[in-house]
């Protein structure tokens, strides 16, 4: 019973504090659980959603508060959220409204872009908490059930849980250092 709070209150502040400032996807803690036991990652999938719409709200809320000099100054600070990718998701909601919420999660883009953007826009907040659902549960979902797929199929191939974790390591590795040196937005870093 414990393992199952620690697995849901783990997936809930991983989302709230990616939604904020910290730099790692949910997503890794998700597909972690998944690899080895669907079932348990799926059902974080609901505890990382609910942290990051508090996560969300909380970032829009206080970027209203705050100039977008200030909010663009703490964003960049972060690991692989650079000056043109803040300019890009401000052009990209100018010309694509609110289906840019919803479809840049999914094209590596942080939210917590989307949230400083439309808080500084004066958009709907109760809007904004609306489209978030599938903008962050569509990638966790997809995520999740990538990796419980691939799991899966390690079993079938006779794979040790260690091999798996092996793999799994490696596979998020190799996706980080491509995101911090090669992603979405680094012509300006």
């Amino acid at each position: 019973m414990f393992r199952k709070y620690l697995d849901h209150g783990v997936a809930a502040a991983w989302g709230t504090a990616e939604a904020t400032v910290f730099f790692i996807v949910p997503d890794l803690w998700t597909s972690w659980l998944a690899l080895h036991n669907p079932r348990r990652g799926f059902a974080t999938t609901i505890s990382a959603l609910a942290g990051a719409l508090a996560g969300g709200a909380t970032n829009y809320l206080v970027t209203q508060r705050m100039s977008p000099e200030e909010t663009e100054k703490i964003l960049t600070a972060i690991p692989g959220i650079s000056q043109s990718m803040i300019t890009d998701v401000e052009h990209e909601l100018d010309e694509k409204g609110w289906s840019a919420l919803v479809l840049g999660p999914t094209r590596g883009v942080p939210y917590k872009i989307y949230a400083r953007t439309l808080a500084h826009g004066n958009e709907s907040f109760t809007k904004f908490m609306a489209l978030s659902v599938p903008a962050r549960m569509g990638r966790f979902l997809a995520v999740t059930g990538g990796v419980a797929a691939l799991g899966k199929l390690a079993d079938r191939r006779g794979y040790s849980p260690r091999a798996k974790s092996l793999i799994f390591v490696g596979g998020w590795t190799a996706f980080y250092i491509w995101y911090f040196t090669a992603g979405p937005g680094k012509s300006d870093r």
